[in-house]
């Protein structure tokens, strides 16, 4: 697993970072799997091959080809998959929190409702945003560079029709959360219980290090977060077993666990008995 900061370590001019808005076309002819991204800017990525999967603390985005993804900045892991393509692509516009901010504080929302924020934002890329997209391409691969009120005028292009698109909607992306250290440990733990994740990786979600985060975790819960993974699972694991619709030789997909025998050899140390004599156990109780 590789950890990059973007967009400083894909810039060949370190002074690019002095724009408001960075462009870029980005490639790879490989498949990308769980990359620690530390985005130090917001981000819109127009996916324009394969498909992109981006992991935050609290949700994870599925982009597909041919859809638009606003991200806030903040920690990450990212997947890219080429699928069927002979490449992933994208077309990629980074900016600050002042750009956002200073465009939301002129377009309100149309309507009054409550909102809730998401730290990213999907959307269908419809016949003017795939355009918008070549237009970008074709700007990029043409000289000379392009100037910074061109990159922030592009910016503002697609911040409108994104507003007209649904304006409640682009007032919902989270800038930066507010939540502290316990808030965050708490809700990326009870996200992660489902899923195959190492607690390195759950650290780096939470913005600290793997001591770090063993640390606080500990105060939190008294336990190791490992420890309070393997349980919390396997009693996800004995609450699906004692449905006649759950297979034993598939629950292991559903609780984290990335091969069945791993799975059945935690199930029978905890309970003292394999996943299936559990369940026929269960079966015949009900009987």
């Amino acid at each position: 697993m590789k950890t990059y900061l973007l967009p400083d370590d894909f810039l060949s001019d370190p002074h690019d970072l002095v724009d408001q808005v960075i462009i870029r076309y980005y490639k790879t002819a490989e498949n990308t799997v769980k990359n620690k991204i530390i985005l130090n800017r917001n981000m819109i990525s127009l996916v324009a091959k394969g498909n992109k999967t981006v992991i935050y603390p609290e949700q994870t985005a599925v982009v597909k080809e041919n859809e638009l993804v606003l991200l806030s900045k903040g920690n990450i892991i990212t997947s890219e998959i080429i699928a069927d393509q002979t490449e992933f692509s994208s077309v990629i516009l980074y900016f600050n929190d002042e750009i956002l901010n200073r465009f939301l504080s002129r377009y309100k929302p149309f309507s009054e409702k409550k909102q809730s924020y998401l730290p990213f934002l999907i959307y269908r890329q419809d016949a003017f945003i795939q355009q918008f997209k070549r237009s970008l391409i074709d700007l990029l691969e043409s000289a000379p560079a392009l100037s910074p009120a061109l990159k922030l005028l592009k910016l503002e292009e697609i911040f409108l029709y994104l507003y007209q698109i649904d304006s409640e909607k682009l007032h919902s992306l989270q800038i930066s959360s507010a939540a502290d250290d316990d808030l965050k440990i708490r809700k990326v733990m009870e996200r992660h219980i489902k899923m195959p994740a190492a607690v390195e990786e759950i650290a780096f979600l939470c913005n600290m290090s793997s001591s770090a985060f063993k640390r606080k975790f500990h105060i939190l819960y008294r336990t190791s977060p490992q420890k309070w993974l393997t349980e919390k699972r396997l009693q996800l694991a004995a609450e699906l077993l004692k449905t006649r619709t759950e297979i034993p030789s598939q629950v292991y997909n559903k609780v984290g666990y990335k091969n069945h025998s791993s799975f059945s050899a935690a199930f029978r140390q905890h309970f003292g008995q394999t996943p299936s004599d559990y369940q026929k156990k269960q079966m015949d109780a009900l009987r």
